[in-house]
């Protein structure tokens, strides 16, 4: 398509370059072309209706504009877009056109993509406004390359081909999405709109384009396919599932407490390998934060659920247990001991304590203030604001107080609070929510004892969500919007709403858990698609192994020309390994090119006349079937022509012009990246040393872990841990692939460097634990009361029924 547009970066002295001026050959310079004249079709169509969704956005804004500056400024824009609207396509084709160009270039250095070139002295206020470009622009591509990550692995690996060079990054592909926005942020740069109105250009872009992306990309690999590149280079991902096999434990004492150890618990002064001992028995997590453990509201609930009369037996244990430690506290002058009352006492009425937390409900739950340090709200402040709100409906003289059974409830209450506090971050989005349902929850428990008790209560399976949702996987750095907006919005539905029906802590409990299942979808799909690619790279690798090993058995102490070696080490290795990934070892195939690599072995050691060397028919019948093959792998027409001439010669000494060209196509095969290279300089980048006992121990125990487990890491000095699940591993390869709770790609490391992490504690397994985070709360309490009680034998009472 003619383009008369300035470049899209007119303050360069150098013109951007096109696919005429590059020294590309002529086969590549055809399919780049093609490439182009596909991709301007679709993108000029597509950029059409996102500037004519720009315009009627800009008037309907103008429209319902609150003040005249406004209006103007949106008026300012529509006219700026339409004024030069003309000369966006074009500007937007000249940068892909030189993106395609320059697929041959070296990678540049990292850096912000989308921010451009880096001038010193720039005020901070026009940084931010690029850097929140650059996270939107990042967010658009990034949400592109999840839905489409096969097609593009695709993709990337026919660009090498065509580059010469071990396959592209998605974020380095030209017609990439990374690459898209970044061209399209440089082609508006002529509209001169403020960042505001780029933002509406940039998410009527997204809507427009990336819907359509995927098709766009399966159609670009038709095309290579069609033209020969790479054409059966396919994936069907097959994942069994591996039977997952009961571990052996030790004994029964060691899955007594799985939770694993902290600093200053009292088996931290055990060794490392003490400690790996001890945790090599229990059931890795497996579980993707926010799959539910709790039954649907409509599920019929066991008899003892439905029986009150147990559950207010039950509570009347945790009351004795309460009183006990009460009155040990008492004893030595602790808090929490039984107060000593003097005076006249107003004993407040349910009703009473009903209506007062009523109105601290609609309170908003601030901080407070700790020896003039602000800290969160616990339930032992609101019981402080309930009881001095009380005095004003005590008589006069009279100390207002609660009801022993009140003042229990909510001190179980409190109890339960603070204990789960410890699993949640401070001002994370989740302490802020749980500080908002600590009054209603009050309010629940002292209408119905059977918030301790019972499993299934709606209100008790709420607060288990947010708490387990926001101790695992809403932090600071990793919220989840739309869970955090999710929760926050049902949280405040529960302040504003409740006034003592259950019922609504059912349907709002369905409304979460609904939520959260869709999360959990979104990442396994995410995950499958990483994992897809991550098999794809380990059946290459494969591949490229055995054909390495079938080519080295046969030139083995054989005295071949130098040349000749190379040739059949690289170029031949490359044909063998495509062949065994698409047809595998046993085809037709691969049996008649292992048979050419030992034809010209024996002709390459044969003498001149003797009867193994190649006949003028033999090697006329040879040629064909050389060229069409590394034409598979990807080597143009003149260099596989070259190199299968230079396998049927068969000799090094052919004068000193056979020499020359015999160094200039041995250059352009160093230069050439081979198949699956780049998992070979992985390989060498990660070699670590050699390992311990110890590390050794940790691999063989990772090399039995089901693909899902959860890995703690830790990510500062500080010992803050984060979450990371193991997608995938190969005991081939010696990769692990781990991805967020999200399902996107974190890291990939080597298993030997995983091993070695784990032997120096700074990575560990997460074992599975029974139960939730409130049933493991309420046992914990119960342990704890029953210390005081001196009862601890008794397993009467508790806060769980299974």
């Amino acid at each position: 398509m003619p383009a008369s547009a300035a470049p899209p970066n007119p303050s360069l002295d150098t013109p951007p370059p096109t696919l005429s001026t590059r020294p590309f050959p002529r086969r590549v310079r055809r399919l780049l072309e093609g490439v182009l004249e596909f991709a301007s079709d679709e993108i000029e169509r597509a950029l059409n209706i996102t500037l004519n969704d720009v315009e009627q956005q800009l008037f309907k804004l103008a429209e319902q504009a609150r003040s005249n500056d406004v209006q103007q400024r949106c008026f300012e824009a529509l006219r700026a877009v339409k004024r030069g609207r003309a000369d966006v396509t074009p500007r937007y084709m000249i940068g892909l056109e030189a993106a395609l160009a320059g697929i041959k270039d070296p990678p540049e250095p990292e850096k912000n993509a989308a921010v451009g070139i880096t001038r010193f002295g720039e005020l901070a206020l026009v940084e931010d406004v690029e850097l929140d470009e650059a996270a939107v622009l990042d967010e658009i591509a990034g949400r592109a390359e999840i839905r489409n990550s096969l097609p593009l692995y695709l993709l990337c690996q026919r660009f090498g081909v065509l580059a010469g060079r071990p396959a592209f990054e998605a974020e380095r592909l030209p017609v990439g999405p990374h690459a898209l926005c970044r061209i399209l942020q440089q082609a508006i740069a002529c509209l001169e709109l403020n960042s505001e109105h780029r933002m509406l250009v940039f998410r009527q872009f997204d809507r427009q384009l990336m819907p359509v992306y995927g098709a766009f990309v399966e159609a670009l690999n038709t095309f290579l396919i069609r033209e020969g590149v790479l054409p059966r280079l396919t994936y069907v991902p097959v994942r069994p599932r591996p039977p997952r096999a009961e571990p052996v434990v030790a004994n029964e004492a060691e899955t007594a407490a799985p939770r694993l150890p902290r600093s200053g618990a009292p088996d931290a002064d055990r060794t490392p390998a003490m400690r790996r001992r001890a945790d090599s028995g229990l059931r890795p997590h497996t579980a993707w934060p926010g799959e539910t453990t709790w039954s649907p509201p409509s599920a019929p609930a066991p008899d003892s659920d439905s029986d009150s009369g147990e559950a207010n037996e039950m509570f009347a244990i945790l009351r004795q247990l309460l009183a006990g430690r009460r009155q040990l506290a008492g004893k030595f002058g602790q808090p929490g001991g039984t107060p000593a009352r003097s005076g006249p006492a107003f004993v407040a009425s349910q009703e009473d304590v009903e209506s007062v937390l009523g109105l601290l409900q609609q309170k908003p739950a601030s901080a407070v203030l700790v020896d003039g340090k602000p800290a969160p709200r616990s339930v032992h402040h609101v019981k402080q604001d309930l009881l001095a709100q009380l005095r004003q409906w005590a008589p006069e003289g009279a100390a207002p107080t609660l009801a022993d059974e009140d003042a229990d409830t909510i001190d179980l209450v409190g109890m339960l609070f603070d204990h789960i506090m410890k699993d949640v971050r401070p001002n994370s989005p989740a302490a802020v929510l749980l500080a908002k349902l600590q009054v209603p929850l009050l309010r629940v428990a002292l209408r119905d004892k059977g918030f301790f008790t019972r499993q299934r209560h709606p209100a008790r399976q709420m607060l288990n969500a947010i708490a387990e949702s926001g101790a695992y996987w809403v932090g600071e750095d990793e919220a989840e919007r739309g869970t955090v907006e999710k929760m926050r919005m049902l949280v405040d539905r529960v302040v504003t709403e409740f006034n003592g029906d259950p019922t609504l802590f059912e349907a709002l409990l369905q409304d979460l858990s609904g939520h959260l299942q869709t999360s959990v979808h979104k990442a396994e799909v995410a995950e499958r698609r990483h994992v897809e690619a991550a098999r794809g790279k380990e059946r290459l690798a494969l591949a490229r192994m055995r054909a390495c090993e079938a080519i080295g058995a046969r030139v083995k102490g054989k005295k071949l020309p130098r040349f000749v070696h190379t040739l059949l080490t690289q170029a031949w290795a490359d044909v063998l390994a495509l062949t065994a990934l698409r047809q595998g070892e046993d085809s037709e195939l691969f049996t008649r090119q292992l048979a050419i690599a030992d034809r010209l072995v024996r002709a390459s050691c044969a003498s001149a006349g003797s009867e193994d060397a190649l006949t003028a028919e033999e090697a006329g019948q040879m040629r064909q079937e050389i060229e069409q093959a590394l034409t598979q792998v990807g080597y143009h027409g003149e260099d596989a022509a070259a190199i299968a001439a230079r396998m049927l010669s068969g000799s090094d000494d052919n004068g000193k012009e056979d020499a020359a060209s015999r160094t200039e196509l041995a250059l352009r095969l160093k230069a050439r990246a081979r198949l699956g290279e780049e998992l070979e300089a992985d390989k060498r980048k990660a070699r670590t040393t050699p390992l311990d006992d110890e590390a050794k121990a940790c691999l063989e125990q990772i090399k039995h872990l089901p693909f899902g487990t959860w890995f703690e890491f830790m990510s500062n000095q500080q010992g803050d841990r984060v979450r990371r699940r193991l997608s995938w591993y190969s005991t081939i390869t010696g990769h692990a692939l781990f991805v967020n709770h999200r399902g996107q790609r974190v890291g990939e490391y080597t298993l030997e460097w995983l091993a070695q992490a784990m032997a120096a504690q700074q990575v560990r397994i997460v074992p599975a634990e029974k139960g939730t985070i409130i049933d493991r709360a309420w046992h914990a309490i119960l342990g704890a009361l029953r210390s005081f009680s001196g009862n601890a034998g008794d397993e009467r009472g508790g806060g769980s029924q299974s």
